[in-house]
């Protein structure tokens, strides 16, 4: 039987809580497209964007760990 050992934990952990903190700022993001108008709307908009992909990409290292 295959047991868990300290750095695998460490690293499923550490993982974990970054797709959290990720998923916060997707939310804070999301907040403040709404609340902004003119030329900063599309940076905004981008950093949504480029916080999804961070996202799905912590969720495939949560996969493959």
């Amino acid at each position: 039987m295959y047991e868990v050992g300290k750095d695998d934990w460490e690293r499923r952990e550490t993982s974990e809580e970054l797709a959290v903190v990720i998923r916060l700022a997707q939310e804070m993001a999301q907040r403040l497209a709404h609340e902004t108008h003119g030329d900063l709307h599309i940076e905004v908009g981008q950093l949504g964007n480029l916080l999804r992909q961070a996202r799905a990409k912590v969720e495939l290292i949560n996969a493959n760990t």
